[in-house]
């Protein structure tokens, strides 16, 4: 390896390293606020259903990046918290949704405000130029795992 691409390697895992480092702090910080001991997939799937309101396991599955069954599990826990219900489609009776009880969209507001306290420490004294530039630097690293998948 010459020199160029041993400090690029560098480069590069000073970035995962910080990565882990930041998403180990921003788990525990939401671990510290989360007064019904739901994790993190947890809360995205309880703030994709108050965004799309009734929705299919399958499409959840793809939101989520999570197998089918995964979501079952996911969902089972919410179900028995009273925070989702399924019913069946009103347009397909074969196919059953998930969606939020009255409940669940009192769980989803507080946790977005819980998600608005932990962005504020995270990003608190950052610019806004450096929070673009984190912005542009994580949407390519998306696209690059996107194209490495085909």
């Amino acid at each position: 390896m010459n020199e160029s691409n041993g400090r690029r390697y560098a480069l590069m895992k000073e970035l995962d390293d910080i990565f882990r480092e930041v998403r180990k702090l921003i788990i525990a910080e939401w671990n510290r606020h989360n007064v019904h001991g739901l994790n993190m997939t947890h809360g995205r799937m309880l703030i994709i259903l108050s965004e799309t309101g009734a929705i299919r396991s399958s499409e959840l599955a793809e939101r989520l990046s999570i197998t089918n069954g995964g979501v079952t599990g996911i969902a089972d826990r919410l179900i028995d918290l009273g925070f989702v219900k399924r019913e069946r489609s009103e347009r397909d009776r074969r196919a059953v949704q998930l969606m939020l009880t009255e409940q669940g969209k009192a769980v989803v507001g507080e946790m977005m405000k819980t998600r608005e306290r932990v962005m504020m420490k995270l990003f608190h004294n950052l610019s806004e130029e450096s929070m673009t530039a984190g912005i542009e630097l994580f949407r390519q690293m998306s696209v690059n795992m996107a194209e490495a998948q085909e």
